[in-house]
């Protein structure tokens, strides 16, 4: 058997080139780029953060997912918009002005409080009862003769 010429079966398949490798990598992989859709970003997607607008009009044109809300704040004016919009996608906004509230004092909630009777009230009271029911057993026994 010669040495000088190596022996290729039909059957294996033959080694590349690194070349002709790498330039099938890259074949591959260019479907793949090409089939995967590039996001489109209408507007920035809030993550707990505050969403700024400067006015109105911005608001209004704030583009948000159906079945969703987002609060914006007006970066001008002392004003919060609430977008929402629904299953098919209409949108409604909503605006409130903020206002400063002035600070009140807070005071624990008054209950109706149970109201008692002194000892003294009590004597006076069980005294009342005492003669009214002495009148009563009197003529009770006056009816009685």
């Amino acid at each position: 058997m010669n040495m000088a010429y190596p022996y290729f079966s039909p059957y294996y398949p033959q080694p590349m080139p690194d070349n002709l490798m790498q330039m099938r990598q890259q074949q591959m992989m260019q479907p793949m780029q090409q089939s995967m859709p590039q996001p489109v970003q209408q507007n920035p997607i809030a993550q707990g953060g505050v969403q700024w607008v400067s006015g109105e009009q911005e608001a209004r044109g704030y583009l948000i997912a159906p079945n969703s809300a987002v609060a914006l704040w007006d970066s001008s004016a002392p004003t919060v918009y609430l977008k929402q919009s629904d299953a098919s996608g209409k949108p409604t906004l909503k605006i409130y002005d903020l206002v400063e509230r002035a600070e009140t004092p807070r005071t624990a909630p008054q209950e109706k409080g149970v109201e008692f009777v002194t000892r003294k009230e009590f004597d006076a009271l069980a005294a009342l009862v005492g003669e009214i029911k002495g009148k009563k057993n009197r003529k009770e026994d006056d009816d009685d003769e």
